[in-house]
């Protein structure tokens, strides 16, 4: 009998008497259950509530500490949402150059011991199991990465929505926009990303965690992967349909920013148009026509190699050879042509 184990909600009236034989006690044990019930669910979260049996030892009434292990991922629950909305909100902070990096390493550390001290609380783990640990922290790092990624492309989709702005004043998005800073400054925050990761390993005495590993099998790359370039094709390939970055490996010149607006002139008898392309490399300001041509017959007068316009204006030497080869694999079109060749479902690498 003091082993007996009593699950609330799936205990039949009929058999009652095999876990309480003294009848005249059922009342006040019944309280006292309820009463535990209560306790026991203002701690947990409305998915929990729904979903987690409630485990009780019959002789003392008191909480079966037991574990009942971690979930699939510790961000599939109400907590893990809140928490990864904080996440986002924390890194569009860092972009902003609201929160330093030392900052970032201590909130990384923060939320890694939230969430250990959170589902401890929920007897999915007892805080020391080394497994249980490695999984916080690596799904920290995932977390965290793809965050960091987002926020650098949403950086870069606002400075470019201010351009628009500022040279067209018009609210249309038939634009793009492309300043390598944001680039490698989601570079360096990743790199600082994997160094926190490890420290908690360190702190925490775990073997090393292979974020590479996490990101290559990682299921959150609807929206690119955890490097600007895919998140960059996600935005300006796949939704807005008017670039696109052939080789999303390629390294883009420092000090690099380019605006394209697909249409800035009326369309002429025989359905031609110019696009603009302002780019900037280094203290150099180019500003330049983008011929366009709408025949309806076919796609070959609706896009443009970035360097074949460039190429005029730019002299080709070594020196310069990282901004030919990012060029080279930077592409303008129309959303005619997108919705022609289908180029904005294309995801990833894509060499038309």
């Amino acid at each position: 009998m003091s082993d007996s184990t009593l699950h609330i909600g799936t205990l039949a009236s009929n058999n009652v008497n095999n876990i309480v034989n003294d009848t005249s006690k059922y009342d006040e044990y019944k309280e006292k259950v309820k009463e535990l019930e209560k306790e026991l669910q203002t701690r947990k979260d409305t998915f929990e509530k729904m979903t987690e049996p409630l485990v009780y030892v019959c002789d003392c009434y008191q909480k079966f500490n037991v574990v009942t292990g971690m979930p699939k991922s510790t961000f599939g629950d109400s907590f893990g949402y809140a928490m990864q909305k904080e996440i986002s909100d924390y890194m569009q902070d860092f972009y902003a150059g609201k929160v330093s990096r030392e900052d970032l390493d201590s909130y990384f550390e923060k939320c890694c011991t939230s969430m250990r001290t959170y589902r401890t609380g929920q007897h999915q783990t007892s805080g020391t199991n080394e497994a249980d640990n490695t999984q916080i922290v690596s799904e920290m790092y995932e977390v965290f990465a793809k965050e960091n990624a987002r926020a650098a492309g949403q950086a870069n989709y606002q400075e470019g929505k201010a351009w628009n702005e500022k040279y067209y004043s018009d609210g249309h998005s038939d634009w793009t926009y492309y300043n390598s800073d944001y680039y490698y400054q989601c570079n360096d925050t990743n790199a600082a990303l994997r160094e926190s990761v490890r420290k908690m390993t360190e702190k925490w005495e775990l073997d090393g965690i292979d974020c590479d590993e996490i990101e290559a099998n990682s299921s959150l790359t609807l929206d690119g992967g955890f490097d600007f370039n895919s998140i960059w094709n996600s935005d300006f390939r796949n939704q807005v349909g008017r670039s696109s970055l052939a080789k999303e490996s390629t390294i883009p010149p420092e000090n690099f920013k380019m605006f394209f607006k697909e249409q800035v002139t009326s369309f002429t008898e025989d359905n031609k148009f110019n696009g603009n392309l302002k780019i900037t490399i280094g203290k150099n300001n180019y500003d330049l026509n983008v011929p366009f041509q709408t025949l309806r017959t076919g796609s070959e007068g609706e896009i443009r190699n970035v360097w074949d316009l460039m190429e005029d204006y730019y002299s080709d030497t070594k020196d310069n050879s990282k901004v030919k080869n990012f060029l080279r694999n930077m592409s303008v079109f129309t959303r005619w042509y997108s919705y022609e060749t289908g180029i904005n479902d294309r995801f990833g690498d894509y060499l038309r």
